[in-house]
């Protein structure tokens, strides 16, 4: 089963994002006994800028006119099933080499099978500071587009601890990867062969307006104590403001 690991960190290594990546991926190879990891750097690519010439949008031509490493990348990823991304984040968004390739992407937005495309994916985003939940949204709306499926995430903020690789963080990715390969290795497991979770339900609550709560006083008389029957729970509700 191939995996894609993407690295979006703009540092060369080693490097803080490469180190989260490592472990997410220890953690889907524990999960899945056949997986085929497929790394890939960015950074380590030549990959210009979009020019907003929407040329590849064009039936007759089908593809982005651009002569750097994109198609390269983009033929790595071939037959994934899955992705692990790990970025850091530049001035409170994604940094700048994921956004190009995000935009060069749109080469795709045509054809019947994207590139980087139905996938399951796990996300790992950290900072020095904050805004880690921000970045990590703004990367829904491309999974969106993708028809990929966001499975775990893990956010991290440095703060104040000089080496992230020496805290919780890296068990936090392994769990990450962890729930991906879990979820790809249900995915294509019979579901008669898993382990059903038992179904717990709460007990069913009288609502207002239904006949079991239609006597008086029985939605909502200011300061006054309702006790259920003995079909519902047995703690005192109390009603209205103290």
């Amino acid at each position: 089963m191939k995996i894609v690991a993407l690295s979006c960190t703009q540092k060369r290594l080693p490097s803080l994002t490469d180190a989260l990546l490592d472990a997410a991926i220890t953690g889907v190879v524990r999960e899945v006994s056949d997986a085929e990891i497929q790394r890939i750097r960015l950074i380590d690519h030549r990959i210009a800028m979009c020019e907003g010439e929407d040329t590849c949008l064009d039936p007759e031509v089908g593809r982005c006119t651009l002569d750097d490493d994109f198609e390269h990348v983009v033929d790595l990823a071939e037959g994934a099933q899955a992705m692990l991304l790990a970025m850091p984040v530049y001035a409170g968004n994604v940094p700048a080499v994921l956004k190009i390739f995000q935009e060069r992407l749109k080469s795709f937005m045509n054809a019947g099978q994207r590139p980087f495309g139905n996938l399951l994916v796990g996300t790992i985003v950290h900072s020095r500071t904050m805004l880690t939940e921000p970045a990590l949204g703004s990367l829904f709306p491309w999974y969106l587009r993708l028809r990929n499926k966001n499975v775990a995430s893990a956010c991290f903020t440095q703060n104040d601890h000089q080496d992230l690789t020496r805290t919780a963080a890296l068990d936090l990715c392994v769990a990450v990867g962890r729930q991906l390969g879990m979820t790809l290795d249900g995915s294509r497991s019979p579901a008669n062969g898993r382990t059903a979770l038992p179904l717990v339900q709460s007990p069913a609550r009288p609502r207002c307006g239904d006949p079991a709560a239609s006597s008086p006083g029985a939605c909502g008389d200011s300061a006054r104590q309702v006790h259920p029957s003995p079909a519902c729970s047995h703690d005192t509700v109390t009603s209205g403001s103290t």
